[in-house]
């Protein structure tokens, strides 16, 4: 029997392109204190067991006061809407960890004011998302732990997107709001993740990453399911039953929060998303 071929090593990341087109390199001297904008960027952090290097984050729910400590524990430096720079300075970063689509152009160069260096990480494609913790593992001084997660993680994908690459395929939204109607672009990550679970998005292409559909538009294309969050469910089901062909049977409750954020629960949640679809899949329509 022939040997197998032994498993090459990933070369050590030095430089990259972050998602904002600014080069980078190693440092001599790794960023010890890290003030993070993007709960899914905290995710990544504390995958790699680098929860030391968080000194600030951006936070939507405080639990004391509006600047206060996030739910995760860490000081909060800034909210959806607004980030506060005094409290930026009072924590002394030595890098920015960002998400470009998750900060206003105006907050972004008030952070550059600081003159903090600043790594964006904005994933455009599935596959981009788990090699983005080369980039942290590098600067984290952690890059084989981040090469072994990456590996893990990037098989998990393959092997889920080969299950469900046969059988029959499905029209549907991703439903982010009811009244008005919004959804998600073709491209959004989550429409990327409904895509290789065997459902097509019936949305036209857009640049607008939560496009308003027309209510006639999607009556007469008639979607095959609806996934949308649990809160939504009840009015959802009065709201789409009043069309013909429309049913209430394809409304699909789904992890919102996971499937939503551009990060690792993204990953971890399109398993259990397309089993769920799965069944949708052998019915006939």
């Amino acid at each position: 029997m022939a040997a197998a071929a032994p498993v090459e090593k990933p070369a050590a990341l030095l430089n990259w392109t972050d998602d904002a087109g600014q080069a980078w390199t190693v440092p001599a001297h790794l960023p010890q204190r890290w003030v993070v904008f993007g709960p899914h960027l905290v995710d990544m952090l504390l995958t790699l067991n680098q929860r030391h290097l968080i000194v600030g984050v951006q936070d939507d729910h405080p639990t004391i006061g509006r600047w206060s400590r996030s739910l995760t524990g860490f000081p909060v430096v800034g909210q959806a809407s607004q980030i506060n720079e005094e409290w930026i300075r009072r924590v002394k970063p030595d890098l920015v960890l960002y998400w470009p689509s998750g900060l206003a152009g105006n907050q972004q160069a008030r952070l550059r004011l600081l003159g903090v260096p600043m790594l964006a990480i904005d994933p455009q494609r599935l596959d981009d998302i788990a090699p983005r913790l080369r980039w942290l593992g590098a600067l984290a001084g952690q890059p084989a732990d981040a090469d072994k997660l990456v590996t893990r993680m990037q098989a998990d994908l393959q092997r889920t997107r080969q299950r469900y690459a046969t059988g029959p395929r499905l029209r549907g939204l991703y439903q982010v709001w009811l009244q008005p109607l919004y959804s998600l672009s073709p491209q959004h990550l989550a429409s990327q993740a409904m895509q290789l679970c065997g459902v097509d998005s019936i949305v036209p292409p857009t640049k607008v990453p939560a496009p308003i559909l027309n209510l006639e538009f999607v009556v007469r294309t008639k979607p095959d399911v609806i996934l949308l969050s649990q809160d939504q469910l009840e009015s959802s089901r009065r709201y789409w039953q009043r069309f013909q062909h429309m049913s209430a049977d394809a409304l699909v409750v789904v992890d919102d929060r996971a499937l939503t954020r551009p990060g690792l629960s993204l990953l971890r949640a399109i398993p259990a998303l397309c089993d769920q679809l799965l069944p949708y899949r052998t019915l006939p329509h």
